[in-house]
């Protein structure tokens, strides 16, 4: 009996160590609701938001967050490689049919 009652002991303790590793993730909040309203237009990067202007450094290349559209006052923001002149380099524009 005395051995049923150990046995049951570990066997209840194994149960609850398991479950006490259980793997939880940490909630993070980037965005808050207020910043959602006033922040429309800002680039991410290793969960970090940058305002249009920053400029990163990634191994042999610069990047800037600029306008996608530069020919719109309120263009969305990416970022876009900086050549040695520290000059924007858009990428090619796809060409497109517009039919009116």
């Amino acid at each position: 009996m005395r051995i049923l009652n150990i046995i049951g002991i570990c066997f209840v303790s194994l149960i609850y160590s398991v479950n006490s590793f259980s793997n939880t993730s940490e909630a993070r909040l980037l965005l808050t609701p207020e910043d959602a309203l006033t922040q429309h237009a800002i680039c991410w990067y290793e969960d970090k938001r940058y305002s249009e202007g920053a400029i990163i450094s990634l191994a042999n290349v610069r990047l800037m967050c600029a306008a996608k559209n530069p020919n719109h006052n309120n263009s969305a923001l990416r970022w876009l490689i900086l050549n040695d002149k520290n000059e924007v380099i858009y990428p090619p524009r796809t060409k497109t049919i517009r039919v009116n």
